[in-house]
């Protein structure tokens, strides 16, 4: 039979495990969890890249035409968006 001291210790200890394992699990969880955000933020983050090249082809594209056809819609639905473009004029060749 153990002594009472013995018991005492022995409870103690036991406590002791039991909350270091229901901290070992909580800290799992939490980690698990975070590790699943950031996979997410790290996968949004990969399409946005990819996104963005598609978005500069798309204003270039759009800026371009407005340029080109002088398209008063297209140039305000690109201001509208923040987007300005300058037209570089081509010299005329110098006539002899």
């Amino acid at each position: 039979m153990l002594k009472r001291i013995e018991f005492i210790i022995l409870t103690l200890a036991a406590t002791a495990f039991l909350v270091i394992v229901i901290a070992n699990v909580s800290v799992a969880r939490t980690s698990r969890a975070m590790q699943m955000q950031l996979s997410a933020q790290q996968q949004f983050i990969a399409t946005t890249a990819q996104l963005e090249v598609l978005n500069r082809e798309l204003i270039r594209a759009l800026a371009e035409l407005a340029a080109r056809d002088n398209d008063e819609q297209i140039r305000s639905l690109l201001g509208a968006s923040g987007i300005t473009f300058t037209v570089d004029q081509k010299p005329a060749p110098a006539k002899r």
